[in-house]
């Protein structure tokens, strides 16, 4: 095994527009509201959130996806639990 080798083991690239599927369960931050649903942003896509607490904005939080549009890079998800706070 080249040096080269050992040193990008493990690496790989992250997409700007993921894709998912319905029922999967994922951590995001919540970066905003639209009215009375949170916004996550990830990368170029967005997830709107349902039933996230009034004060989800800057939190992580797990989201079970419900849609999710691979050509607009939009979806939607539930509110399943606040797992942490930002670090900024």
């Amino acid at each position: 095994m080249s040096v080269l080798t050992k040193f990008l083991a493990g690496w790989s690239f992250r997409d700007s527009t993921p894709a998912y599927e319905s029922g999967e369960v994922i951590e995001v931050m919540v970066t905003d509201r639209e009215g009375e649903t949170a916004v996550a942003r990830i990368g170029d896509s967005t997830l709107r959130i349902e039933g996230a607490p009034d004060d989800a904005v800057n939190t992580r939080v797990l989201v079970a996806v419900e849609t999710w549009d691979e050509t607009a890079h939009r979806g939607t998800g539930a509110y399943r639990e606040t797992v942490g706070e930002s670090a900024f």
